[in-house]
């Protein structure tokens, strides 16, 4: 049994709304252009924001200046308005000691993943990280997490996806055929979908939890023998 994990507000946080749509914001792009800025954003290996800069400005007709300014500030602010959740150092480490593996899979851009190199680095330098940026391949797709599997040879019923949103991680792992343990650390912006799930028109995880600091190893072992018993029923 090997554990998927998250990272963007499973194990670490930043501002209420995520870099795409500051950007698109601060260039007037309106709320239309927030998802194509995250495929730019999160599918894009840059080195430095004027990369990524140059094609927002190709890519929504800005100002390459204008955009050149907003991208280079949301870039260099990130590090610092990131930081790691209450708790989320504790349940990594809980996993580690029980010899559970761990495999983050996670829409990423590089000044987010820079503090999860900070905040965990055994985690980001010896653990396998499926990182958007670096893929080119965006949650949800249930095919993605099946390429992983076959990747690191594991049986998807052999995994727990963990993570915090119903649309890209939880709903695409079950139809996976994984054990899912949802973190409902944003219940708000999940409401929608958590409605969806309690009257029965979604299907349910096997395990909700409040925050990743009530994940433990047991948590995971707990989700991973409901997860079975329902693939033997």
């Amino acid at each position: 049994m090997i554990a998927f994990l998250d990272i963007g507000s499973t194990l670490i946080d930043g501002p209420a709304s995520g870099p795409g749509k500051r950007i698109a914001m601060e260039l007037g792009l309106g709320d239309e252009a927030v998802s194509a800025m995250n495929e730019i954003l999160f599918q894009t290996d840059a080195r430095e924001s004027e990369e990524l800069a140059a094609r927002v400005a190709q890519r929504f007709g800005a100002g390459a200046g204008r955009a050149s300014d907003v991208v280079r500030q949301i870039w260099e602010a990130q590090f610092d308005e990131s930081y790691v959740l209450p708790g989320a150092k504790e349940a990594i480490e809980s996993l580690r000691a029980a010899g559970i593996g761990r495999v983050y899979v996670s829409n990423i851009w590089r000044p987010f993943h820079a503090r999860f190199e900070a905040e965990f680095p055994l985690e980001a330098g010896a653990q396998p990280c499926f990182l958007s940026f670096r893929t080119r391949r965006m949650k949800p797709s249930a095919e993605l997490l099946g390429a992983i599997c076959s990747e690191i040879d594991v049986a998807p019923n052999d995994v727990v996806m963990v993570g915090d949103t119903w649309a890209a991680d939880i709903e695409p792992a079950i139809r996976s055929g994984m054990g899912t343990i949802w973190i409902l650390h944003r219940p708000d912006k999940e409401k929608a979908d958590l409605i969806r799930v309690l009257n029965g028109t979604s299907a349910a995880p096997d395990v909700t939890l409040g925050g990743i600091g009530d994940l433990t190893a047991d948590t995971v072992h707990r989700a991973y023998g409901l997860h079975m018993r329902r693939v033997r029923d």
